[in-house]
């Protein structure tokens, strides 16, 4: 095609002839070519995929994958439409770093940070109430995420199967909701949190439960507590067999985390665990006698079985007979209880609840929205037990744990994790576990009222890094720079940092400072601002004084505070000069020069796959060469030399990348800069 004969001078995407799909297309082929070739590396295709945080094995990059090998090593523009187009948007957002989670390289090394932390963590003791809990390896330790778009996250002990138990509970009650509807499965069971113990015996009145049918009989207090898991069990098909009701159990799962029965899968369906299911049954005389008591209120659905015949031939004994409801259903909860799962399988089936009932890697719903909606308030008010508020105030996501020693979470709309690591605390739930979650929610913006305040300390996942660090200091910077005291008092009142500075420490002060806006200044100022060095030692003050801006110096002065002059390093301030771009997405722009900063090569690529011109300039005419340079990042300097960045591009202060990499001391970025040859 026509458009790519000189594709770094990048002069295609000004072409107004260009239709905007055409564009985007060539913006994210372009993003892809090294070394200045027109042509995409098959390997580093593939690279940029998985380091979107898919995988491999995903069903749905297989196409993708097959046509991609049909070619050489590269790929020229009119292949890589075709291969494009042939993957529907899956690989295109994750080319331009629009999944769920678009900075997932980096999101996975606080992960593995975390873990690493937490892993040391050895307190707590196994479920040695079931003896083959009791015998599991206690330092296993595991964390699977995913998104809700199929990117996974494993780290630890991630492929070992463990007894899901409790953790059954919440799936349960979406199957009975499927079957019967909400009203149905609400005459049988409450939605109340209990404030007791998982095992306790105490019901709830109807009348209690909102059931305004009825005043009198009692119901489990809601499907997370044992009593209600039982009465869960017994709504699921009971006028099947139990083994017919086991495996559309088992089904169910599968197909929450992926498995499709109609051609082979890797994943299988849960594995069942018989004598776990025996021990349980065998030892389990509290959930027998919750049983019998669901019965005997007599909203356990009843068989309506006729007492069998005495065929005893001693006429002072007889055969023991129950009703079959309640050993059906006893029987069904003991052997759901005993599914084995990876963790990475049970992410999987979280993460289809936080996509409100479809799976992620195979784009099928499982569960209705409405059953979704349904379950996670009750997951969120009970699915921790007792301990359920000040868990959710802490970590603020729906959870459930199992004896088993996983923690599943539900991120909505984002994500599902599972966390597995068998030590109990004294509540049943995995020591490490818990600790994991809070070190999430402590890093991560997901708590689910994370809404209602503003916290430039913890990071949005749904961002790109560079994004979330330029959003945190760019408005006000930006707004300070252009005297916007309107968007400085909303700051404000948002409890905005407005000290906080940029990838050169360059901070509003500094800006408003440079800009001549007093007004700005002084609102700054009022508000307990403290003028601070930026990269080079430079102030506000000598940004008002560099400009003539004799007013806003007179303000610094009344500070009593000494201030340095700024190291800047200018060759030849009368040397060539190339030109910078200007953009009109300022934010994008401060997460380019973000990206080059934290030598983000991903980051960068993902924002020209975006449109964003690789040159393009802040408010001091920085560009992402000058960012790069100045820290030494020879990757982030060759990538955006090889995709058309001008050498000679001047910041305020006249200073070239070459100039910034001399002033660092930065040897083989300055080798670079002045050998490049276009």
């Amino acid at each position: 095609m026509s458009q790519i004969k000189n594709i770094n001078k990048l002069q295609e995407f000004n072409d107004e002839n260009v239709a905007s799909k055409d564009k985007r297309e060539l913006s994210l082929f372009f993003s892809l070519c090294e070394n200045g070739k027109n042509a995409v590396n098959k390997n580093k295709f593939k690279e940029a995929l998985f380091n979107s945080g898919l995988q491999m094995f995903d069903d749905r990059l297989q196409g993708i994958f097959k046509k991609i090998d049909n070619y050489s090593d590269e790929i020229l523009y009119d292949d890589f439409l075709t291969i494009i187009r042939s993957s529907g948007l899956l690989a295109e957002k994750a080319l331009r770093g629009e999944l769920a989670i678009p900075d997932f390289k980096y999101f996975s090394k606080n992960l593995d940070k975390m873990f690493d932390e937490v892993k040391p963590n050895k307190s707590g003791k196994l479920a040695s109430y079931i003896p083959p809990l009791a015998e599991v390896d206690p330092d296993r330790f595991g964390i699977s995420i995913v998104t809700t778009d199929g990117q996974i996250y494993e780290r630890g002990d991630t492929n070992v199967d463990f007894a899901i138990q409790s953790m059954c509970k919440p799936f349960n009650y979406c199957f009975a909701l499927e079957n019967l509807g909400l009203k149905t499965v609400h005459s049988h069971v409450g939605q109340e949190p209990s404030g007791r113990q998982f095992d306790d015996l105490t019901l709830l009145a109807r009348s209690a439960a909102g059931n305004l049918e009825s005043d009198d009989g009692r119901i489990p207090f809601n499907p997370m507590v044992n009593a209600g898991a039982i009465m869960t069990a017994g709504l699921i098909n009971p006028k099947s067999s139990y083994s017919q009701r086991l495996r559309y159990i088992r089904q169910q799962f599968g197909k929450l985390i992926g498995w499709n029965p109609k051609h082979d899968c890797r994943v299988d369906l849960p594995r069942f665990n018989k004598d776990m299911a025996r021990q349980e049954n065998f030892t389990g005389y509290n959930n027998i006698a919750m049983g019998y008591l669901l019965m005997a209120t007599g909203n356990l659905p009843h068989t309506k079985s006729e007492i069998q015949k005495d065929i005893h031939p001693d006429l002072d004994d007889y055969d023991f007979y129950t009703e079959p409801a309640v050993t059906e259903a006893l029987k069904l909860y003991f052997s759901v209880c005993s599914l084995e799962m990876t963790s990475t399988d049970v992410a999987m089936a979280a993460a289809t609840l936080a996509n409100s009932g479809v799976c992620p890697i195979t784009q099928s719903r499982v569960l209705g929205q409405k059953t979704v909606r349904n379950c996670l308030p009750v997951l969120q008010m009970s699915g921790m037990y007792n301990g359920s508020g000040n868990f959710f105030q802490e970590v603020g996501l729906p959870a459930k744990s199992g004896v088993g020693g996983g923690v599943l979470l539900i991120v909505p709309r984002l994500m599902g994790i599972c966390i597995f690591s068998p030590r109990l605390d004294q509540h049943g739930n995995s020591v490490r576990g818990i600790e994991m979650a809070k070190r999430i929610t402590l890093k991560y913006l997901v708590h689910m009222f994370d809404g209602t305040m503003t916290d430039t300390t913890r990071i949005d996942p749904k961002l790109p890094i560079s994004r979330w660090r330029a959003s945190s200091c760019s408005e006000a910077i930006w707004a300070a720079s252009n005297g916007n005291i309107r968007t400085l008092e909303r700051l404000v009142n948002e409890q905005r940092d407005l000290q906080i500075g940029d990838y050169d420490m360059r901070t509003p002060l500094h800006l408003a400072s440079a800009e001549g806006q007093l007004e700005a200044v002084q609102f700054l100022l009022k508000q307990g601002v403290k003028p601070l060095p930026d990269r080079w030692g430079g102030f506000g003050y000598t940004d008002a004084k560099k400009n003539n801006h004799d007013e806003i110096v007179k303000e610094f002065e009344k500070l009593n505070m000494k201030y340095t002059e700024p190291n800047h390093l200018v060759e030849d301030p009368n040397g060539k000069t190339d030109e910078m771009a200007i953009y009109d997405d300022e934010l994008a722009v401060i997460e380019l020069l973000f990206a080059a900063a934290d030598n983000n090569v991903d980051g960068i690529r993902q924002l020209i796959a975006k449109g964003v011109p690789v040159n393009a300039g802040d408010y001091d005419s920085r560009t992402a060469l000058h960012l790069a340079a100045a820290e030494g990042h020879f990757e982030s300097v060759e990538y955006l030399l090889s995709h058309g960045h001008p050498l000679f591009v001047r910041d305020r202060w006249g200073a070239t990348p070459l100039d910034e990499a001399k002033r660092e001391k930065r040897k083989k970025v300055c080798d670079l800069l002045r050998n490049y040859k276009k």
